[in-house]
């Protein structure tokens, strides 16, 4: 390694490594650090410190150090799974900020466009219904509610019982409603009216009073508990300053923020809540495995206006702090301006949402992005951030920041240290980041910290780590009286490493599975477009995963753990592969629409209503026998079939899946036979669920015979293999269409399927409902078929009567829809957010018509056409998750939005994740 760039990356790390300044890493850093990763046996980190240490001094120098790792020494017997431990300590992933941008600018899309409808047509108004008035108290809580009471107005004995309470129920024991919302809505107004401004100016009390900085504790009500009854209660003079963060990630984030609303109530003097980058809609409505889960987590507790009200109160978050006029306090980092001051943060409207839109070209929202996305970097200057939203920072920012502004040094938190620390220090220990959130996502293997500044000892402070024991073992913990808390700490992180580690691979999986699922539209239509065939080799099929998702998963390692590569070739079968993980609907009215789907795209093609020339010659344009899957993707998307481009893709893609590369032209072609053969098992699966189940019978058992009596046929049960037989048997049927047209018009009439289906042998042994068969039943059986009801069959419809139903038409239907069903799920937080702009009276319901619109703007909002849902399928889609209501009909849209589940097609369909969290 070499080179300005390598060296300052190592420096970095060093310095981290190097946790008390002394420009040596000592045996018991090197050991902390390294225990941390979660990988190594004390064995292991005395061996490499041994090593480190060449002089046998007892510390590693930065000489030393860059000798270690440049030689290789390091990663020298760690085996692949440490190394890449070690590996993690200079990389840190953003994809879930990335998923946020995303997310958000799609939400602001759909807003947009409704916003636009707005304008243009009046809604329907809706009233919210009253319920029934019980005996209650103050707050309008029930006598008879038995959980948790809360005092009126809240007090500091009542915020310590409500702390204890959450002690010992966690998130089992709720708080009513009414009080959620009382506490909420007092916070709003009264932490709004006393810091009216960004920037709050505090002092650490004295004579001998202390401040303690909160980073990001992420919804884990373990580490608050750890915290508060590890350095005793918000007060006067034991101050919290609470730096953004608390939800999202977490299960807790309700329980968090009734704590610190209660105290704050209790005392404003006690406690300060910044804003974070969490305190925002937007990432709210993310997913819980995505960054985000907040709002998920309010609904599952108690519904969308409380949820409201959560986030409604974050608008009174402060945006930073500043502490005895010499240190700063916030979030993320410094911005993108040249001379920031504090009073130009104090111009910023920071009331008006919870955040801007992350792609804002205004600057003060810029400004308000940076203060909570920031992070600070070792290079001097400032750069984009990876994260989509915010900026780096280098060194020469914050000195320039600090000396305009006459202040120390800066603490932000927003990152989790890579080295598995609870804090680091950078831009020579000007700007120090603290991140309270141990055993970060219940996977991290990290410690968590906080910041003490003491009022006797300040600007010096004191670093404080913790590992806070699961939540259930918090009340046994606290009541058994410890005194050695950061040695019990440093027990619970060892004793959780492995699992640690185990989870985090696990829930990677987990997350590329999602993303290929998320994916599939643009990995067909990458395929598609390549003409790449259907069995990618191993490199080629880990370069596709790369370039279509994100090249940072370990493909490679999740392919072998998945098991999809072929042993003998080492090739992945992409439509087996593809098919293995799908999103499914658990709703009847989905699966209705499904079906009209499938009925609509296969009548569309029937109704064209051809003869067997044409219909041959509409896909094998040079009559060679075969079609290319180019030209079969032109030919479709000239007709109407209700399907986008995308969708059509996938339906080729599935089609072409048994088919060959023709090397020489470099296009993959199939025999015209067998392609409308596959083609029409689609339409005859979907279609044939709507005839009795004896006529379904009753035509296997015809299709039957024609192939026992069919020379060809015969001769293939033994010479010829399966995709041989399969030809044949298209043959057998396009002869047997030929010779029932007597007429020869191409076309077969009711009469002539009669008359020769009847002269086919055994035909006269079968029976249809327990009675002998006869020309009038076969009649009435033919007109089922005939889908155009002209009284005649054409050559789809005549395959469509004795195609068998077989795993390979359910395939078909499953890539037909499962595109639609992608593009839901993908963009289901924009969905929800335009259900929200709609549902003005939070009843978690809107009108038929409404529903409508919202879909309309994801279609508007999505930036190619083959990425949309088509027109026909919005509508059929609403009108079939619709259900009569008072108010008319109404799609109840956060059951559809949490109905979808993952489901491992290879594994008897188990269910890989499931997003229903309906609410209590």
């Amino acid at each position: 390694m070499s080179g300005p760039a390598q060296e300052k990356q190592l420096r970095e790390c060093f310095s981290k490594f190097d946790v008390n300044g002394d420009g040596k890493i000592g045996a018991e850093e090197f050991r902390k650090l390294m225990g941390s990763l979660g990988e190594f046996s004390s064995k292991e980190i005395t061996r490499l410190f041994s090593e480190a240490d060449s002089d046998g001094s007892g510390g590693v120098d930065w000489r030393e150090f860059l000798s270690w790792i440049c030689s290789g020494t390091a990663m020298k017997g760690m085996g692949t799974q440490a190394a890449a431990s070690f590996e993690r300590l200079l990389n840190n992933e953003t994809r879930d900020e990335a998923t946020f941008v995303e997310a958000a600018a799609m939400g602001e899309k759909v807003t947009s466009y409704l916003k636009e409808k707005d304008e243009k047509k009046e809604r329907k108004k809706r009233v919210r219904r009253k319920s029934v008035r019980e005996d209650c108290d103050a707050l309008g809580v029930p006598n008879k509610y038995t959980g948790h009471r809360i005092p009126v107005p809240m007090t500091h004995e009542g915020a310590k019982a409500l702390l204890e309470h959450f002690l010992n129920n966690g998130d089992r024991s709720k708080l009513h409603k009414k009080q959620v919302m009382y506490l909420i809505d007092e916070f709003f107004q009264a932490y709004r009216d006393r810091h009216r401004l960004p920037v709050v100016r505090t002092e650490v009390a004295k004579p001998a009073g202390r401040l303690i900085v909160v980073g990001d504790t992420h919804g884990q009500l373990a580490d608050v508990l750890y915290i508060i009854y590890q350095l005793g209660p918000p007060t006067a003079t034991n101050r919290y300053l609470f730096n953004g963060d608390m939800v999202d990630r977490g299960q807790q984030g309700v329980e968090i923020l009734l704590i610190l609303y209660s105290f704050f109530l209790a005392d404003p003097e006690s406690i300060i809540l910044h804003r974070g980058n969490h305190e925002n809609e937007d990432m709210n409505a993310l997913d819980l495995d995505s960054g985000g889960g907040f709002a998920d987590e309010v609904m599952q507790k108690y519904d969308l206006e409380v949820y409201r009200n959560f986030a409604n109160s974050f608008r009174a978050l402060s945006l930073c702090s500043v502490i005895n006029q010499e240190v700063f306090v916030v979030h993320g980092g410094l911005t993108r301006v040249k001379s920031l001051t504090l009073d130009y943060i104090d111009s910023i409207p920071f009331t008006e949402c919870t955040a801007p839109p992350p792609t804002t070209t205004v600057v003060k929202e810029q400004i308000f992005s940076d203060l909570v996305w920031s992070d600070p970097v070792d290079n001097d200057g400032k750069f984009k951030s990876d994260r989509g939203v915010g900026i780096k920072f280098g060194g020469d920012v914050t000195t320039k920041f600090c000396s305009q502004n006459r202040l120390r040094f800066m603490v932000r938190s927003h990152q989790v240290p890579e080295d598995g620390r609870g804090f680091f220090k950078q831009h020579s220990d000007r700007c120090v980041t603290v991140f309270s959130a141990s055993n970060y996502c219940g996977d991290g293997g990290n410690f968590g910290a906080v910041i003490v500044l003491s009022a006797a000892t300040f600007p010096r402070y004191e670093i404080c780590e913790h590992y806070a024991p699961a939540l259930e073992e918090m009340p046994s913990f606290v009541k058994s009286g410890q005194k050695n808390w950061s040695q019990i700490s440093t027990d619970q992180q060892k004793g959780g490493a492995e699992t640690a580690r185990t989870g985090r691979r696990e829930k990677e999986f987990t997350r590329m599975i999602v993303a290929v699922i998320e994916n599939k539209p643009q990995i067909w239509d990458h395929m598609i477009a390549n003409a790449l065939g259907n069995k990618l080799a191993r490199p080629r099929w880990i370069e596709l995963m790369g370039a279509v998702i994100d090249s940072s998963y370990p493909w490679e390692e999740a392919a072998l753990h998945w098991g999809l590569f072929d042993e003998k070739e080492q090739t992945v079968d992409m439509t087996k592969f593809l098919g293995r993980w799908i999103v499914h609907i658990e709703s009847d009215g989905y699966s209705s629409f499904v079906n009209a789907a499938i009925k609509y795209a296969f009548e569309a093609i029937m109704g064209m209503d051809m003869d067997l020339q044409k219909t041959l010659q509409l896909f094998d344009k040079d009559g060679d026998g075969t079609v290319d899957l180019r030209e079969a993707k032109e030919v479709l998307a000239q007709f109407d079939l209700g399907l986008s481009a995308g969708q059509i893709n996938r339906l080729l893609g599935q089609l072409f899946s048994v088919s060959v590369e023709d090397k020489d032209s470099k296009s993959v072609r199939m025999n015209i036979q067998e392609f409308l053969g596959r083609f029409n098992m689609v339409y005859s699966s979907n279609e044939r669920k709507e005839l009795p189940v004896a006529v379904q019978d009753f035509l296997d058992r015809i299709g039957a015979l024609i192939t026992k009596n069919s020379p060809a046929i015969k001769a293939g049960k033994t010479e010829a293999s399966k995709g041989d037989r399969a030809l044949t048997r298209f043959k057998t049927m396009s002869s047997l269409f030929t010779t029932l047209d007597s007429s020869q018009d191409g076309m077969v009439q009711i009469s002539e399927f009669v008359e020769g289906v009847m002269q086919v042998p055994g035909i006269d042994e079968l029976q249809l409902d327990g009675q002998a068969l006869t020309k009038e039943k076969l009649t009435e059986v033919a007109k089922a078929l005939d889908v155009t009801g002209d009284g005649s069959l054409n050559y789809l419809e005549f395959l469509q009567a004795f195609e068998p139903h077989d795993q390979g038409a359910a395939d078909l239907q499953n890539s037909l829809v499962e595109d639609v069903t992608t593009v839901l799920f993908r963009h289901r937080m924009a969905i929800r957010k335009g259900c929200h702009h709609v549902d003005e009276i939070n009843s978690q319901k809107v009108h038929q018509e409404d529903f409508m619109d919202v879909l309309h703007g994801v279609n508007s909002a999505l930036e190619k056409a083959e990425r949309s849902i088509s027109v026909s399928q919005i509508e059929n889609l609403a009108n079939s998750m619709a259900v009569e209501d008072q108010e008319g009909r109404m799609v109840f849209y956060e059951d559809f939005l949490r109905s979808f589940v993952i489901l491992d097609t290879a594994d008897d369909r188990k269910v890989i994740k499931s997003y229903g969290t309906s609410a209590e």
